[in-house]
């Protein structure tokens, strides 16, 4: 008995403590870390689930907010305390709210279901108001990275975490605020701290809606500089460059853009101070910025013109000044400048009615200068006289809108001339004739007088009862008769014939490939093409049931539209078709690296189409 005394105490103990550990009740409380912030600031949002260690049935959601943005979160954090013999465990969610504009906002109650049984939350109030410094806008920026904000004169520490708005805010900033329509606006993005920064990330990627966005690569140190402000003194750094091109007049506006910042500070214990200095999260979030967009001018706009926006000169090319009938000539027409190159339309090139011309080959390059967007884009023709003589290639008009002068411009190259000769033909040589041959002498030149007499015949008898009248008036039937028998079986013939093409159209066309792919050298390159296009169009022509000699690339696309063909591989096909045709004229011969690619992706289109053109 006197060794069981003290688990018996031990038990007793515990029955005892059961009923307190058992009767608290289950509490769901949600609260912010304050009720009124600056604009800018961020907000604690935490929901805390007391009086029972028991794990949600889903951990709780904070998605949406009405006038706050979801920064980061959940963070969790479990507590377990025993206190005068009561056990008492706790759960805590946390999230961190940005306000997305000044005024009264509130929080919904929040849904927590344990065991089955649903607790909500109470409804709570946070009022924003202005904050010390006006933000700017956003866009797409930096991935979280080692901060250049580690200068020596940045090296301040501070006994509180560095949560003050008038500390360190971000601003967006713009070159103007007045456009037009394809003009370049300059983005900049700048950090002022008064605090060292360790990292840097954005929270968010807004969409540029009414503009086309570029990037323009800063600087990898940021632009550091220390300036002065009304606020006082700071580190600025651009962190985030953009080029945005408006792409309709009105009002457009540029989005807020929110980043995160982990910045070092000291804590009230030395010892950590001295040994490590811990950090602290900061969201800080730009505001909008409004951008007027101002139609162009109607009064003097050149019918030339296509939507060009900024300074470009133009310069238009020929490879040779002279050649003959029926050989390639190449033409490149260039435009380069300032501007927006991605969008520039093709300059208008005049008619060429004693040429035969073939879709130009676009190139195009850019790059930031100074802050501005500069480039050149390119279209290189092949050309093919028709007639020989002194030929002449008007000029090329190109016309774009000069946003610094606000007046259209119109640039014209010079004719270009070029002496076209024959071409030299080949001719057959010309088989000769036999001679005729003498007419044999049968017999005598005297023909001798019939001795004999015929067969007579009763001239008195009626013709339309002889057989021969029977047989006249029987012809016409039997004609047509005979003639729809012979035009069926042309027809069945013919079906035939187009069933066995249909058949053998994939076989026909891998042996066409073959041979092509024998002629796969840099020399024999007009040799390949001719062959890679005429086993597409021959293959198509079988597949389909029509003579190949009439497939235009319009024919082809009506023909493969009516036959539910997919319109990307109808376009696949026809870019096969046109890089044939150009490399077969281009005066250079192509690399056997795009010869093979070519190669690859007619093969490719062959049997694409072979699953999915609709046999009539």
């Amino acid at each position: 008995m006197t060794r069981r005394a003290p688990f018996l105490a031990a038990g007793a103990l515990t029955l005892a403590f059961l009923p307190a550990t058992f009767a608290q009740e289950v509490e769901v409380r949600a609260s912010v870390d304050r009720n009124q912030v600056q604009e800018g600031d961020e907000v604690q949002f935490s929901i805390l689930i007391s009086g029972t260690s028991q794990q949600p049935d889903e951990p709780p959601t904070l998605s949406q907010v009405p006038g706050f943005t979801v920064a980061a979160g959940p963070a969790f954090s479990r507590e377990f305390r025993w206190v005068n013999g009561q056990t008492s465990a706790s759960r805590t969610y946390t999230w961190t709210l940005l306000p997305q504009g000044r005024g009264a906002h509130t929080i919904p109650p929040v849904a927590v279901t344990l065991g089955g049984k649903v607790y909500r939350t109470a409804m709570l109030r946070v009022d924003v108001v202005a904050g010390g410094t006006q933000g700017g806008t956003g866009g797409s920026g930096p991935a979280p990275q080692p901060s250049p904000f580690a200068d020596p004169r940045m090296r301040r520490r501070l006994a509180s975490p560095p949560a003050s708005q008038s500390s360190l805010f971000v601003e967006a900033q713009v070159d103007k605020t007045e456009v037009y329509p394809g003009e370049q606006v300059t983005l900049l993005y700048k950090v002022y701290t008064q605090y060292e920064i360790v990292q840097l990330s954005l929270q968010d990627q807004p969409t540029y809606q009414g503009f086309w966005a570029e990037d323009i690569k800063a600087d990898d140190k940021w632009d550091a500089r220390p300036v002065n402000r009304k606020e006082g003194s700071f580190m600025e750094y651009t962190v985030l460059k953009k080029a945005l091109f408006p792409t309709s007049p009105g009002t457009l506006t540029i989005p807020s853009l929110t980043f995160h910042f982990v910045a070092r500070r000291r804590g009230g214990d030395p010892f950590d101070s001295f040994f490590f200095q811990p950090t602290e999260g900061i969201f800080r979030s730009s505001q909008a910025v409004t951008l007027r967009v101002k139609e162009l001018p109607e009064a003097g706009r050149p019918p030339e013109f296509n939507g060009a926006v900024g300074r470009f000169a133009l310069s238009v090319k020929s490879d040779r000044s002279e050649t003959k009938v029926n050989d390639a000539v190449g033409l490149k027409v260039v435009v380069e400048g300032q501007g927006n190159i991605n969008t520039l339309g093709t300059p208008s090139l005049p008619a060429l009615p004693d040429f035969k011309r073939y879709d130009p080959k676009v190139e195009e390059s850019m790059q930031a200068k100074a802050g501005r967007l500069v480039g050149s884009k390119s279209w290189s023709y092949v050309l093919i006289p028709l007639a020989p003589g002194r030929q002449e290639i008007p000029p090329v008009r190109f016309a774009f809108f000069d946003s610094e002068t606000a007046q259209y411009r119109v640039l014209e190259s010079k004719a270009i001339h070029l002496d076209v000769a024959r071409s030299e033909t080949v001719e057959m040589p010309i088989q000769p004739i036999p001679a005729r041959a003498d007419i044999p002498v049968l017999g005598a030149d005297i023909r001798y007088i019939k001795l004999a007499g015929g067969k007579l015949s009763d001239q008195g008898k009626a013709f339309y009862g002889s057989r021969l009248f029977f047989g006249l008036l029987l012809a016409p039937l039997l004609f047509n008769v005979g003639l729809l028998l012979v035009v069926r079986r042309q027809a069945k013939m013919a079906g035939s014939e187009a069933r066995v093409r249909q058949r053998r159209a994939r076989r026909a066309a891998k042996k066409r490939l073959s041979r092509a792919r024998g002629h796969l050298s840099r020399d024999q390159s007009r040799v390949f093409y001719q062959e890679l296009a005429s086993a597409l169009t021959t293959y198509l022509a079988d597949k389909i049931g029509v003579p190949a000699s009439g497939l235009t690339y319009d024919r082809i696309e009506e023909l493969l539209q009516l036959r539910g063909v997919d319109p990307l591989v109808r376009g696949r096909f026809r870019r096969c078709l046109e890089t044939c045709d150009f490399a077969r004229f281009a005066p250079a011969a192509s690399e056997p690296v795009e010869m093979e690619r070519a190669f690859s992706e007619a093969a490719s289109v062959v049997e694409t189409l072979e699953g999915s053109v609709k046999v009539a």
